[in-house]
């Protein structure tokens, strides 16, 4: 329970991930851009994104991925620094996910609906969600998950892009998890 601050990030951090190494990664939604902090507390921008960024996602090769919510698009950051957009998105990306075979997948919060960006920067829509996208996970057969932060309740939509609600949940479902044995955890709001 011991708490210490580990480095500094851009304005307005809004999500974070971590590689294999213990690096630590913000996305800074005022400032557009990515922050890295390494396991020893050295902070440096890593690279710019679109406007907004507020999601991140991390690859098996260390590259970065950010929603970004004012330009409706992903922008990849390579471990290198190199920054480039992935492909579009639906309107207000808001959420991010990745699947085993690097295809990027965003919850689009005034679309209602889930982009799918292949690695080759092949965008398209996968499936509709209910009102209000907001977390999204993927599972590995494929299968997204979406919390939806208006209607109360997770959408399910498969590999092909079928949709269908799953569950209600409580008031503002803004998180969620899947656990091992297939369950859906949402923190409402």
């Amino acid at each position: 329970g011991v708490v210490s601050v580990l480095g500094t990030t851009g304005r307005s951090p809004g999500s974070i991930t971590i590689d294999s190494a213990g690096n630590i990664y913000t996305a800074n939604i005022d400032d557009n851009n990515v922050s890295k902090i390494t396991p020893a507390g050295v902070s440096s921008i890593l690279g710019t994104t679109g406007d907004a960024p507020f999601a991140i996602t991390i690859d098996s090769d260390g590259n970065i991925y950010t929603a970004n919510t004012n330009s409706n698009n992903v922008s990849k950051i390579t471990p290198a620094g190199v920054s480039s957009i992935l492909g579009t998105t639906g309107s207000d990306p808001i959420g991010i996910a990745i699947d085993s075979n690097g295809n990027i997948y965003t919850a689009n919060t005034q679309a209602d609906n889930v982009s799918k960006i292949t690695p080759a920067g092949v965008s398209s829509i996968l499936g509709t969600t209910g009102t209000g996208p907001y977390g999204i996970t993927v599972d590995s057969a494929g299968t997204v998950y979406v919390t939806n932060y208006s209607s109360n309740n997770v959408s399910k939509i498969t590999s092909a892009g079928v949709s269908t609600i799953l569950g209600s949940t409580g008031a503002g479902p803004i998180a969620l998890a899947l656990g091992s044995n297939g369950n859906v955890y949402v923190a409402n709001y």
